[in-house]
C-alpha cells in the first residue's frame, strides 16, 4: 500500500463534528437532535468531494453528495455523529484510521431532497 502523504497545507476546510442526542418534545415523543461535541469540535481536514449522483425515490428526485475527508487522528470519532461543513449537515459512512492512526478518513454523504 502506497504512502498517504497529507501536507498540513492540505488541511484548509473547517467543518464541526456533532454527537446525537435524544430529546422529548411537549407530547412526548423523542426526537434526536445534534450537539457539537464536548472537546474540540472544530477541527482542519483536507475535503475532496466525489461526482454526486441523483436517484428517485417515491416519485421524488434526490440528489447524493459524498466526499471524503482526511484530518489528523483522533481517537474519539464515531460513525453515529455528522459533520458541519459550511452549516451544512453531512452524515459519516465510515470511519477509518490511517498510517498507524496518524491520520482518519471519513466517507461522508448529504441528501437533497426534490432537486
Amino acid at each position: 500500500m502506497a504512502d498517504l502523504t497529507i501536507q498540513i497545507s492540505d488541511l484548509r476546510t473547517r467543518i464541526t463534528l456533532q454527537a446525537p442526542t435524544e430529546a422529548r418534545d411537549a407530547g412526548g415523543a423523542q426526537t434526536v437532535t445534534y450537539a457539537d461535541i464536548g472537546i474540540n469540535p472544530t477541527i482542519w481536514v483536507k475535503w475532496v468531494n466525489d461526482h454526486g449522483q441523483e436517484t428517485v425515490a417515491s416519485e421524488a428526485k434526490q440528489a447524493i453528495q459524498r466526499a471524503t475527508v482526511q484530518g489528523r487522528y483522533r481517537s474519539d470519532l464515531l460513525s453515529t455523529w455528522r459533520v458541519l461543513k459550511d452549516g451544512e449537515p453531512w452524515n459519516i459512512l465510515s470511519v477509518d484510521p490511517l498510517q498507524n492512526r496518524r491520520w482518519f478518513e471519513l466517507r461522508v454523504e448529504r441528501v437533497k431532497g426534490t432537486v
